[in-house]
Protein backbone atom coordinates (compact mmCIF):
# COMPACT_ATOMS: atom_id res chain seq x y z
CA UNK A 1 0.00 0.00 0.00
CA UNK A 2 2.72 2.59 0.84
CA UNK A 3 4.51 1.74 -2.40
CA UNK A 4 1.37 2.47 -4.47
CA UNK A 5 0.73 5.79 -2.72
CA UNK A 6 4.33 6.94 -3.42
CA UNK A 7 3.88 6.39 -7.15
CA UNK A 8 0.59 8.34 -7.20
CA UNK A 9 2.19 11.38 -5.48
CA UNK A 10 4.98 11.64 -8.08
CA UNK A 11 2.45 11.51 -10.90
CA UNK A 12 0.38 14.42 -9.51
CA UNK A 13 3.32 16.89 -9.05
CA UNK A 14 5.35 16.16 -12.21
CA UNK A 15 5.16 18.67 -15.07
CA UNK A 16 4.20 16.97 -18.32
CA UNK A 17 7.13 16.74 -20.73
CA UNK A 18 5.06 18.20 -23.55
CA UNK A 19 4.64 21.51 -21.62
CA UNK A 20 8.27 22.06 -20.65
CA UNK A 21 9.52 23.46 -23.97
CA UNK A 22 6.65 25.97 -24.44
CA UNK A 23 7.15 27.25 -20.88
CA UNK A 24 10.88 27.81 -21.44
CA UNK A 25 10.20 29.63 -24.71
CA UNK A 26 7.54 31.82 -23.06
CA UNK A 27 9.78 32.67 -20.12
CA UNK A 28 12.68 33.60 -22.46
CA UNK A 29 10.41 35.77 -24.57
CA UNK A 30 9.29 37.69 -21.47
CA UNK A 31 12.91 38.37 -20.46
CA UNK A 32 13.83 39.50 -23.99
CA UNK A 33 10.82 41.82 -24.16
CA UNK A 34 11.76 43.37 -20.83
CA UNK A 35 15.32 44.04 -22.00
CA UNK A 36 14.12 45.65 -25.26
CA UNK A 37 11.67 47.84 -23.33
CA UNK A 38 14.43 49.09 -21.02
CA UNK A 39 16.77 49.85 -23.92
CA UNK A 40 14.11 51.84 -25.77
CA UNK A 41 13.06 53.71 -22.63
CA UNK A 42 16.55 54.65 -21.36
CA UNK A 43 18.39 55.06 -24.69
CA UNK A 44 15.98 56.66 -27.15
CA UNK A 45 18.68 57.42 -29.72
CA UNK A 46 19.90 54.69 -31.99
CA UNK A 47 23.58 53.77 -31.54
CA UNK A 48 24.12 54.21 -35.25
CA UNK A 49 22.58 57.67 -35.35
CA UNK A 50 25.25 60.39 -35.77
CA UNK A 51 23.04 63.17 -34.39
CA UNK A 52 24.13 64.37 -30.92
CA UNK A 53 21.28 63.77 -28.46
CA UNK A 54 20.21 67.08 -26.93
CA UNK A 55 19.15 65.51 -23.63
CA UNK A 56 22.66 64.26 -22.89
CA UNK A 57 24.31 67.67 -23.33
CA UNK A 58 21.57 69.61 -21.57
CA UNK A 59 22.04 67.48 -18.45
CA UNK A 60 25.67 68.62 -18.28
CA UNK A 61 25.28 72.34 -19.00
CA UNK A 62 22.28 74.58 -18.47
CA UNK A 63 21.40 76.64 -21.53
CA UNK A 64 20.75 80.37 -21.54
CA UNK A 65 20.97 83.42 -23.78
CA UNK A 66 24.02 85.68 -23.67
CA UNK A 67 26.12 87.97 -25.79
CA UNK A 68 29.77 87.68 -26.73
CA UNK A 69 30.73 91.01 -25.17
CA UNK A 70 33.78 92.45 -23.48
CA UNK A 71 35.35 95.80 -22.85
CA UNK A 72 38.05 94.61 -25.25
CA UNK A 73 35.77 93.83 -28.25
CA UNK A 74 34.52 96.25 -30.89
CA UNK A 75 30.93 97.40 -30.63
CA UNK A 76 30.45 96.70 -34.32
CA UNK A 77 31.63 93.12 -33.92
CA UNK A 78 29.55 92.19 -30.88
CA UNK A 79 27.20 89.40 -31.88
CA UNK A 80 24.09 88.33 -29.99
CA UNK A 81 24.17 84.59 -29.61
CA UNK A 82 21.33 82.42 -28.32
CA UNK A 83 21.57 79.00 -26.75
CA UNK A 84 25.08 79.46 -25.34
CA UNK A 85 25.58 77.63 -22.04
CA UNK A 86 25.60 79.92 -19.03
CA UNK A 87 28.99 78.52 -18.08
CA UNK A 88 30.52 80.07 -21.19
CA UNK A 89 29.94 83.57 -19.87
CA UNK A 90 32.72 82.96 -17.34
CA UNK A 91 34.88 81.33 -20.01
CA UNK A 92 34.47 84.29 -22.37
CA UNK A 93 35.38 86.71 -19.58
CA UNK A 94 38.52 84.73 -18.79
CA UNK A 95 39.37 84.57 -22.48
CA UNK A 96 39.11 88.33 -23.04
CA UNK A 97 41.16 89.05 -19.91
CA UNK A 98 43.84 86.65 -21.15
CA UNK A 99 43.85 88.33 -24.57
CA UNK A 100 44.31 91.69 -22.86
CA UNK A 101 47.29 90.30 -20.92
CA UNK A 102 49.07 89.39 -24.14
CA UNK A 103 48.46 92.80 -25.68
CA UNK A 104 45.28 92.31 -27.71
CA UNK A 105 43.56 95.69 -27.33
CA UNK A 106 39.84 96.08 -27.99
CA UNK A 107 40.38 97.48 -31.49
CA UNK A 108 42.28 94.31 -32.43
CA UNK A 109 39.69 91.74 -31.34
CA UNK A 110 36.92 90.63 -33.71
CA UNK A 111 34.05 88.18 -33.33
CA UNK A 112 32.09 86.36 -36.02
CA UNK A 113 29.22 83.84 -36.02
CA UNK A 114 30.02 80.64 -37.94
CA UNK A 115 26.56 79.07 -37.67
CA UNK A 116 24.80 76.54 -35.47
CA UNK A 117 26.59 73.57 -33.95
CA UNK A 118 25.19 70.38 -35.49
CA UNK A 119 22.55 68.78 -33.31
CA UNK A 120 22.50 71.65 -30.79
CA UNK A 121 20.92 75.07 -30.40
CA UNK A 122 24.31 76.67 -29.73
CA UNK A 123 26.27 78.77 -32.21
CA UNK A 124 29.96 78.46 -33.05
CA UNK A 125 31.77 81.78 -32.56
CA UNK A 126 35.09 82.75 -34.10
CA UNK A 127 37.23 85.18 -32.08
CA UNK A 128 40.23 86.66 -33.91
CA UNK A 129 42.89 88.72 -32.14
CA UNK A 130 46.09 90.48 -33.14
CA UNK A 131 48.90 90.66 -30.60
CA UNK A 132 52.35 92.36 -30.58
CA UNK A 133 55.19 90.57 -32.34
CA UNK A 134 57.38 90.79 -29.22
CA UNK A 135 55.23 88.23 -27.44
CA UNK A 136 56.24 84.58 -28.17
CA UNK A 137 53.38 82.63 -29.70
CA UNK A 138 54.10 79.56 -27.56
CA UNK A 139 53.57 81.60 -24.39
CA UNK A 140 50.48 83.34 -25.81
CA UNK A 141 49.05 79.95 -26.71
CA UNK A 142 49.70 78.65 -23.20
CA UNK A 143 48.10 81.69 -21.51
CA UNK A 144 44.94 81.48 -23.64
CA UNK A 145 44.51 77.74 -23.15
CA UNK A 146 45.11 78.00 -19.39
CA UNK A 147 42.55 80.80 -19.06
CA UNK A 148 39.87 78.78 -20.87
CA UNK A 149 40.55 75.55 -18.97
CA UNK A 150 40.84 77.23 -15.57
CA UNK A 151 37.38 78.77 -16.07
CA UNK A 152 35.82 75.33 -16.65
CA UNK A 153 36.22 74.76 -20.39
CA UNK A 154 38.10 72.25 -22.51
CA UNK A 155 40.56 72.54 -25.40
CA UNK A 156 39.53 70.28 -28.27
CA UNK A 157 42.31 71.06 -30.77
CA UNK A 158 45.15 73.49 -31.41
CA UNK A 159 47.15 74.17 -34.57
CA UNK A 160 50.19 76.51 -34.62
CA UNK A 161 51.97 77.31 -37.86
CA UNK A 162 55.70 76.66 -38.17
CA UNK A 163 56.66 80.33 -38.24
CA UNK A 164 54.94 80.98 -34.93
CA UNK A 165 52.86 83.82 -36.36
CA UNK A 166 49.41 82.26 -36.05
CA UNK A 167 47.66 79.75 -33.81
CA UNK A 168 44.11 78.38 -34.05
CA UNK A 169 42.56 77.03 -30.86
CA UNK A 170 39.27 75.11 -30.84
CA UNK A 171 37.75 75.51 -27.39
CA UNK A 172 34.45 74.42 -25.87
CA UNK A 173 32.89 72.07 -23.35
CA UNK A 174 33.84 68.42 -23.49
CA UNK A 175 34.32 67.61 -27.16
CA UNK A 176 31.80 70.23 -28.33
CA UNK A 177 33.63 73.18 -29.94
CA UNK A 178 31.92 76.50 -29.19
CA UNK A 179 34.80 78.93 -29.82
CA UNK A 180 37.32 79.07 -32.62
CA UNK A 181 40.11 81.35 -31.36
CA UNK A 182 42.62 82.71 -33.88
CA UNK A 183 45.68 84.62 -32.63
CA UNK A 184 48.06 86.43 -34.99
CA UNK A 185 51.41 88.06 -34.11
CA UNK A 186 51.15 91.14 -36.32
CA UNK A 187 51.36 94.28 -34.17
CA UNK A 188 54.52 96.36 -33.82
CA UNK A 189 53.22 98.48 -30.94
CA UNK A 190 54.32 98.09 -27.30
CA UNK A 191 51.54 97.47 -24.74
CA UNK A 192 50.94 99.56 -21.60
CA UNK A 193 53.65 99.57 -18.94
CA UNK A 194 53.39 98.07 -15.47
CA UNK A 195 55.30 98.23 -12.17
CA UNK A 196 56.56 95.13 -10.31
CA UNK A 197 58.40 94.66 -7.01
CA UNK A 198 60.07 91.25 -6.76
CA UNK A 199 60.93 89.87 -3.31
CA UNK A 200 63.13 86.79 -2.99
CA UNK A 201 62.72 84.97 0.36
CA UNK A 202 64.87 82.54 2.36
CA UNK A 203 68.36 83.99 1.95
CA UNK A 204 70.77 83.06 4.76
CA UNK A 205 70.19 79.32 4.74
CA UNK A 206 72.61 78.71 1.85
CA UNK A 207 76.06 80.19 1.30
CA UNK A 208 76.65 83.20 -0.92
CA UNK A 209 78.28 80.98 -3.56
CA UNK A 210 75.00 79.06 -3.93
CA UNK A 211 72.90 82.18 -4.48
CA UNK A 212 75.34 84.55 -6.20
CA UNK A 213 73.33 84.33 -9.43
CA UNK A 214 70.68 86.55 -7.82
CA UNK A 215 73.33 89.23 -7.26
CA UNK A 216 73.90 89.34 -11.03
CA UNK A 217 70.29 90.10 -11.99
CA UNK A 218 70.02 93.18 -14.22
CA UNK A 219 67.06 94.75 -12.44
CA UNK A 220 66.27 95.84 -8.86
CA UNK A 221 64.74 93.37 -6.43
CA UNK A 222 64.52 93.00 -2.64
CA UNK A 223 66.30 90.24 -0.73
CA UNK A 224 64.51 88.82 2.32
CA UNK A 225 67.13 87.40 4.72
CA UNK A 226 66.43 85.02 7.62
CA UNK A 227 68.24 86.16 10.79
CA UNK A 228 70.22 83.86 13.08
CA UNK A 229 71.20 81.46 10.25
CA UNK A 230 74.70 80.20 9.44
CA UNK A 231 75.13 82.32 6.31
CA UNK A 232 73.09 85.37 7.32
CA UNK A 233 76.05 87.76 7.65
CA UNK A 234 77.76 86.41 4.55
CA UNK A 235 74.80 87.06 2.24
CA UNK A 236 74.12 90.46 3.85
CA UNK A 237 77.67 91.57 3.04
CA UNK A 238 77.25 90.38 -0.54
CA UNK A 239 73.95 92.23 -0.99
CA UNK A 240 75.38 95.43 0.49
CA UNK A 241 78.25 95.38 -1.99
CA UNK A 242 75.77 95.18 -4.87
CA UNK A 243 73.43 97.78 -3.31
CA UNK A 244 70.56 95.28 -3.13
CA UNK A 245 67.69 96.20 -0.80
CA UNK A 246 67.30 93.95 2.26
CA UNK A 247 64.38 93.12 4.57
CA UNK A 248 64.19 90.77 7.57
CA UNK A 249 62.52 87.41 6.89
CA UNK A 250 61.37 86.90 10.49
CA UNK A 251 60.69 83.26 11.48
CA UNK A 252 57.25 82.79 13.02
CA UNK A 253 55.21 79.84 14.23
CA UNK A 254 53.29 77.91 11.51
CA UNK A 255 50.03 76.02 11.98
CA UNK A 256 51.80 72.67 11.62
CA UNK A 257 54.50 73.29 14.23
CA UNK A 258 56.48 71.28 15.33
CA UNK A 259 56.34 69.38 12.03
CA UNK A 260 57.72 72.56 10.42
CA UNK A 261 60.07 74.18 12.90
CA UNK A 262 60.90 77.89 12.28
CA UNK A 263 63.86 77.81 14.70
CA UNK A 264 64.81 78.67 18.28
CA UNK A 265 64.54 82.45 17.86
CA UNK A 266 61.19 82.41 16.04
CA UNK A 267 58.09 84.22 17.22
CA UNK A 268 55.82 81.67 18.92
CA UNK A 269 52.24 82.24 19.99
CA UNK A 270 52.91 81.20 23.60
CA UNK A 271 55.68 83.75 24.13
CA UNK A 272 55.01 86.68 26.45
CA UNK A 273 54.99 90.15 24.91
CA UNK A 274 58.35 91.09 26.38
CA UNK A 275 60.06 88.07 24.78
CA UNK A 276 58.45 88.75 21.39
CA UNK A 277 59.76 92.32 21.51
CA UNK A 278 63.23 91.12 22.56
CA UNK A 279 63.45 88.68 19.64
CA UNK A 280 62.28 91.28 17.12
CA UNK A 281 64.88 93.76 18.40
CA UNK A 282 67.55 91.04 18.26
CA UNK A 283 66.70 90.36 14.60
CA UNK A 284 66.94 94.07 13.79
CA UNK A 285 70.39 94.16 15.45
CA UNK A 286 71.39 91.12 13.38
CA UNK A 287 70.35 92.84 10.12
CA UNK A 288 70.71 96.57 10.80
CA UNK A 289 70.54 97.55 7.13
CA UNK A 290 67.03 96.16 6.67
CA UNK A 291 64.29 98.56 5.56
CA UNK A 292 61.38 96.23 6.29
CA UNK A 293 60.22 92.87 7.60
CA UNK A 294 58.07 89.97 6.42
CA UNK A 295 57.17 86.64 8.00
CA UNK A 296 58.93 83.34 7.34
CA UNK A 297 56.24 80.64 7.74
CA UNK A 298 54.01 82.18 10.44
CA UNK A 299 50.53 80.93 9.56
CA UNK A 300 49.77 80.56 13.30
CA UNK A 301 51.54 83.70 14.52
CA UNK A 302 50.06 86.04 11.89
CA UNK A 303 46.58 84.79 12.82
CA UNK A 304 47.08 85.83 16.46
CA UNK A 305 45.98 89.41 17.13
CA UNK A 306 48.03 89.79 20.32
CA UNK A 307 51.20 88.49 18.68
CA UNK A 308 50.94 90.76 15.64
CA UNK A 309 50.05 93.79 17.74
CA UNK A 310 53.19 93.12 19.80
CA UNK A 311 55.32 92.75 16.65
CA UNK A 312 53.96 96.09 15.44
CA UNK A 313 54.93 97.73 18.72
CA UNK A 314 58.41 96.19 18.47
CA UNK A 315 59.19 97.59 15.01
CA UNK A 316 57.46 100.94 15.49
CA UNK A 317 60.58 102.84 16.61
CA UNK A 318 62.81 101.19 14.00
CA UNK A 319 61.02 102.78 11.04
CA UNK A 320 60.59 99.42 9.28
CA UNK A 321 57.60 98.67 7.07
CA UNK A 322 55.89 95.28 7.16
CA UNK A 323 55.09 92.90 4.30
CA UNK A 324 52.40 90.31 5.04
CA UNK A 325 53.48 87.10 3.32
CA UNK A 326 49.90 85.86 3.60
CA UNK A 327 50.74 82.28 4.54
CA UNK A 328 47.16 81.88 5.79
CA UNK A 329 43.76 83.24 4.87
CA UNK A 330 43.23 84.02 8.56
CA UNK A 331 46.07 86.53 8.78
CA UNK A 332 45.47 89.71 10.75
CA UNK A 333 48.99 91.04 10.26
CA UNK A 334 48.14 93.76 7.76
CA UNK A 335 45.21 95.03 9.85
CA UNK A 336 47.17 95.14 13.11
CA UNK A 337 50.13 96.88 11.48
CA UNK A 338 47.88 99.52 9.99
CA UNK A 339 46.06 100.00 13.30
CA UNK A 340 49.43 100.70 14.93
CA UNK A 341 50.59 103.13 12.25
CA UNK A 342 53.13 100.82 10.59
CA UNK A 343 53.48 101.14 6.78
CA UNK A 344 52.25 97.79 5.49
CA UNK A 345 51.39 95.93 2.32
CA UNK A 346 50.86 92.33 1.16
CA UNK A 347 52.12 90.04 -1.55
CA UNK A 348 50.05 89.53 -4.72
CA UNK A 349 51.38 86.17 -5.83
CA UNK A 350 53.99 83.47 -5.31
CA UNK A 351 55.77 82.25 -8.43
CA UNK A 352 57.41 79.02 -7.24
CA UNK A 353 54.84 76.95 -5.37
CA UNK A 354 55.96 74.26 -7.83
CA UNK A 355 59.70 73.81 -8.30
CA UNK A 356 59.45 73.56 -12.07
CA UNK A 357 61.03 76.09 -14.46
CA UNK A 358 58.16 76.02 -16.98
CA UNK A 359 55.57 76.63 -14.26
CA UNK A 360 57.64 79.35 -12.56
CA UNK A 361 58.34 81.18 -15.83
CA UNK A 362 54.71 81.19 -16.88
CA UNK A 363 53.53 82.26 -13.42
CA UNK A 364 56.11 85.05 -13.25
CA UNK A 365 55.10 86.40 -16.66
CA UNK A 366 51.37 86.25 -15.92
CA UNK A 367 51.72 88.08 -12.59
CA UNK A 368 54.07 90.68 -14.06
CA UNK A 369 51.74 91.36 -17.01
CA UNK A 370 48.85 91.77 -14.57
CA UNK A 371 50.66 94.82 -13.17
CA UNK A 372 49.48 96.77 -16.24
CA UNK A 373 45.93 96.55 -14.87
CA UNK A 374 46.86 97.71 -11.35
CA UNK A 375 47.45 101.30 -10.26
CA UNK A 376 49.54 100.05 -7.34
CA UNK A 377 51.65 97.54 -9.29
CA UNK A 378 52.25 93.91 -8.39
CA UNK A 379 54.26 92.54 -5.47
CA UNK A 380 55.63 89.16 -6.50
CA UNK A 381 57.40 86.69 -4.20
CA UNK A 382 59.86 83.94 -5.07
CA UNK A 383 62.45 81.93 -3.15
CA UNK A 384 66.23 81.56 -3.25
CA UNK A 385 66.24 78.40 -5.38
CA UNK A 386 68.07 77.47 -8.56
CA UNK A 387 64.96 76.88 -10.68
CA UNK A 388 63.50 80.20 -9.54
CA UNK A 389 66.65 82.03 -10.63
CA UNK A 390 66.69 80.31 -14.03
CA UNK A 391 63.02 81.14 -14.61
CA UNK A 392 63.49 84.80 -13.69
CA UNK A 393 66.47 85.08 -16.04
CA UNK A 394 64.44 83.47 -18.80
CA UNK A 395 61.39 85.72 -18.38
CA UNK A 396 63.02 89.09 -17.73
CA UNK A 397 64.06 89.93 -21.35
CA UNK A 398 60.47 89.46 -22.51
CA UNK A 399 59.04 91.54 -19.67
CA UNK A 400 61.63 94.23 -20.33
CA UNK A 401 60.54 94.38 -23.98
CA UNK A 402 56.98 94.74 -22.78
CA UNK A 403 57.90 97.77 -20.70
CA UNK A 404 57.45 96.16 -17.28
CA UNK A 405 59.37 98.28 -14.77
CA UNK A 406 60.95 96.59 -11.74
CA UNK A 407 61.32 98.60 -8.53
CA UNK A 408 62.47 97.97 -4.98
CA UNK A 409 59.89 96.89 -2.46
CA UNK A 410 60.25 100.13 -0.49
CA UNK A 411 59.25 102.11 -3.60
CA UNK A 412 56.11 100.02 -4.08
CA UNK A 413 55.20 100.35 -0.39
CA UNK A 414 55.47 104.15 -0.66
CA UNK A 415 53.38 104.07 -3.83
CA UNK A 416 50.66 102.04 -2.14
CA UNK A 417 50.71 104.13 1.03
CA UNK A 418 49.87 107.22 -1.05
CA UNK A 419 46.78 105.57 -2.57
Amino acid sequence: MPKTLHRKKRKTTKTPRKLRLPLVVLFGALILASIIYLIVKVFPSSPGNNETPKLTVEKVVEKSSTSVKSEYSNESSQQHVTGIPAAETAMDSALYLALAKIGATKKNIYTKKLGNIEGLDWELIQISAKIPKVFPMAMANQIIQSAWKNSGGDIVDCIENRLGKRVTIEAGIGDVVTRKIIIRRELSEIPDKGVVALVIDDFGVASLDNVEGFLELDFPFTASVIPFEEYTQEVIDGFREEDIEIIIHMPMEPMDYPKNDPGDMAIYCNLPNAEIIRRIHKAIEEIPYAVGMNNHMGSAATSDKRVMCTVANAIEESGLFYLDSRTTIYTCAEREMRNNGIPVTHQDGNIDVQDDTTFITQRFIELALASRDSKCGMLIVGHAKENTLRSIERAFPLLDEWGIKFVRLSELVNMREKE
